[in-house]
């Protein structure tokens, strides 16, 4: 049986899944054994076996299902009827909460780059969001009135996201670089959004 932290009116096939997305996602085991797997969703290892026939396919779907969470939020950001810089706001708030869900995400697409990049198989699917051209459009608007420091409304994005996932990703290896304690790093991240803000706007 799943453990009792599992919701019991999903499926075992769904609750694999959410265990799944937790432990490569959340808790950053990516290379975990399909025994390591079945040992935290508390299963015997045959029924990873039964549902998902390899690890492998496991982890493309709980990846899949990772993604696919992940653009039905921002598809609904994109469309929300509120003032730009709202917008902004909420589309940070997104990513830094999406980061904190799923911390080491960012990690594992990162090293599928180098498949992508090599013409190699990857599990990485990258496709554009159709919602995605209503923001494009507001910001490309804003640049033309000069509230923006850009050019392009992709250098836009691509800048707040940067500026706001790339601490994230890095936070245990900065942490030992600067001697940075928890308390003091979380602060630093929580300040983020803020800083974001004043480095984009004019």
């Amino acid at each position: 049986m799943l453990n009792e932290s599992s919701n019991p009116c999903e499926s075992t096939e769904e609750q694999l899944l959410v265990k799944a997305k937790e432990l490569f996602f959340s808790r950053g085991l990516l290379h975990a054994s399909t025994q390591e797997i079945a040992d935290f969703a508390g299963v015997n290892r045959t029924l990873v076996n039964y549902y998902f026939r390899s690890k492998q396919n496991l982890f493309a779907k709980a990846h899949a299902e990772v993604m696919k969470e992940m653009k039905e939020e921002l598809a609904r950001v994109y469309l929300e009827k509120i003032p730009f810089r709202e917008k902004v706001e909420l589309f940070i708030d997104f990513v830094l909460e999406f980061r904190d869900k799923y911390p080491f995400l960012e990690v594992f697409n990162i090293h599928e780059t180098a498949k992508i990049s090599n013409r190699e198989a990857s599990i990485v699917q990258p496709k554009y969001i159709e919602e995605l051209s209503v923001f494009l459009c507001e910001i490309d608007e804003e640049i033309k009135t000069g509230r923006l420091k850009f050019k392009q409304p992709i250098d836009f994005i691509i800048t707040i996201i940067a500026l706001i996932s790339y601490p994230k990703v890095m936070k245990p290896i900065y942490q030992s670089a600067f001697n940075i304690s928890e308390h003091d790093y979380e602060q630093m991240l929580a300040e983020r959004k803020e800083v974001a803000l004043r480095m984009v706007f004019n």
